[in-house]
């Protein structure tokens, strides 16, 4: 990514930077945090620290006040915050007006949902939402980045956490916990006990890089060093990795038992009942579309679609 360059042969947008700078800076400056703001865009720290630079050197100040754990805006950067939140803030309700008419004039409805949860839960159940809704069209987007339901179609996500609450509703879907998963030959090797880690490989989501960290340390084994590391992208990918013996990967528990092929193909070493903690999946949707029939239908599917995979 290059820094911004811009001068008077660019006309008269020559001291508008491009959005994805002013983007950076927005989250940067209402969150005081680089880290926070690069999880909200699903940039890295260092892409918005970069963005941010070419800002200043574009201008010739300096927006914020760096510390060891912590920023701060200065004068400048206060003022140009004031100024371009009104502006970004128009250019969403300008946004949010077309995507609205679009959504509310067809019979099409989006749903931002985890990869897991998409391809185990709401797939095995498309028939069903067919059969119940013949006039509607669904788009799912798997993914494990929030959904912006400011600046996108989305009616709908699935997600872990109640992050980005304003103007939203958070409705629990289901607790899960991390279970380790593995090929039945791993377990015949001899892995029984959380222990037996040491001698496998970990599969590791690489959007996720603490989950096993986390797991271990809740197992009280934080200073256990495995065999060796594999990274995947994909929630499908890290569970086809274990199945086929290259590993041990973390499964959402009890939806993983809903996978076909659990059981044989892929199996649960040790009892982990007990080991991890509970997190909650959650529903989320606008407040203000809480009596549209279309997003009371969805819900009520993916409710009956949540029952019937945790069985």
């Amino acid at each position: 990514m290059s820094p911004i360059h811009l001068s008077a042969a660019d006309g008269p947008l020559r001291a508008i930077p491009p959005l994805s700078a002013l983007l950076a800076f927005e989250r940067a400056a209402s969150q005081l945090s680089f880290r926070r703001a690069a999880r909200d865009l699903a940039l890295s720290p260092s892409a918005i620290s970069h963005q941010i630079r070419g800002l200043e050197e574009l201008f010739g100040v300096k927006l914020f006040v760096r510390g060891a754990r912590s920023v701060r805006l200065t004068a400048d950067g206060e003022r140009y915050f004031a100024k371009i939140s009104v502006a970004l803030a128009a250019l969403q309700d300008a946004g949010r007006e077309m995507l609205r008419h679009r959504r509310d004039a067809g019979g099409e409805l989006w749903i931002s949902s985890l990869p897991f949860f998409t391809s185990t839960v709401l797939i095995p159940a498309l028939g069903d939402f067919r059969r119940r809704n013949p006039t509607l069209t669904l788009r799912i987007e798997a993914t494990h980045q929030y959904a912006d339901f400011n600046a996108s179609r989305v009616d709908v996500a699935v997600r872990y956490g109640r992050e980005h609450s304003a103007g939203l509703k958070f409705e629990p879907l289901i607790e899960v916990r991390g279970l380790p998963v593995c090929a039945p030959a791993l377990v015949k090797g001899g892995l029984r006990r959380p222990e037996d880690l040491s001698r496998e490989v970990l599969i590791h989501l690489t959007t996720q890089p603490r989950t096993w960290a986390t797991w271990l340390e809740q197992a009280g084994i934080p200073d256990l060093t495995p065999r060796g590391h594999l990274w995947l992208d994909s929630v499908p990918a890290m569970l086809e990795a274990a199945e086929q013996g290259l590993g041990v990967t973390l499964a959402m528990a009890p939806l993983i038992r809903a996978r076909p092929g659990f059981g044989k193909k892929l199996v649960a070493p040790f009892d982990a009942a007990a080991v991890s903690s509970m997190e909650t999946i959650y529903l989320v949707s606008r407040t203000e579309q809480a009596r549209d029939r279309r997003i009371a239908a969805l819900r009520r599917w993916i409710l009956d679609a949540v029952g019937r995979a945790s069985r």
